[in-house]
């Protein structure tokens, strides 16, 4: 819970000044939002196909024609903020529901990630209120997101009928999620201590070396001068 609310108290802080500052920047962050949508509506399609219950079925189908509605609202806005055109997006995707067995599991993961849309969104939208437009979509997404949250959870619990399996599962979305984050901030912490080594080499035996690789440069072209490559087609003054 803390780090949401630190979250969201950074983006007010911030993003109001970024979005003003560069309009561009605004409309791509607008399209990746656009994006995360719409890859939400085609695993809630995905899922559908995994199950058999009537009213999951129902449940799984209003929610991805929501998330689809969500994705043509950040990319309208998105498109009315930018100044360049758009790059089609990578288009991959990571898929949650490879049979009805990952059901559970998908309906738990919707849960937790709605819940923490939820609350982003409600932070972006008091964060750019010198964009109504913008901060009419945010709000707009966050109220249909909880609900898709209060769904999730109550379709999970019809299913699995127990509380503490609910809990279990949630738990270990929160898990994965926390591993997945930690993998990615290592990452870049691995990427910026290689740079900073590389540069660190450079600076201390680059000065070193430099004369050297200059004196082999310098001699290689010497030699390819004085001695030019004959030609074997061309014929000899001998002959």
């Amino acid at each position: 819970m803390w780090s949401t609310h630190l979250r969201n108290a950074v983006t007010r802080a911030l993003l109001p000044l970024s979005w003003r500052i560069d309009s561009q920047h605004a409309a791509r962050t607008l399209k990746r939002f656009s994006e995360v949508e719409f890859d939400s509506a085609w695993q809630y399609l995905n899922a559908l196909g995994h199950t058999r219950v009537p009213k999951m079925q129902l449940m799984l189908f209003e929610n991805l024609l929501e998330e689809m509605e969500h994705s043509d609202g950040f990319l309208e806005v998105a498109h009315k903020l930018a100044r360049d055109r758009f790059q089609g997006g990578s288009g991959s995707r990571s898929v949650l529901v490879k049979s009805a067995n990952d059901i559970h599991y998908f309906l738990a993961f919707a849960h937790e990630s709605e819940k923490a849309i939820c609350a982003q969104f409600n932070g972006y939208a008091r964060a750019c209120s010198h964009l109504p437009a913008a901060a009419e979509v945010f709000r707009g997404i966050a109220i249909d997101e909880e609900k898709h949250e209060r769904e999730a959870r109550a379709s999970l619990l019809a299913v699995v009928g127990s509380e503490t399996i609910v809990r279990r599962l949630v738990w270990k979305v929160k898990f994965k999620k926390a591993y997945a984050s930690w993998l990615r901030g290592s990452q870049h912490i691995g990427d910026a201590i290689f740079t900073l080594w590389l540069g660190a080499v450079y600076l201390l035996f680059g000065p070193l070396l430099r004369s050297y690789c200059a004196a082999r440069l310098t001699k290689s072209t010497q030699v390819q001068v004085a001695e030019p490559a004959q030609n074997p087609l061309r014929p000899t003054l001998e002959s």
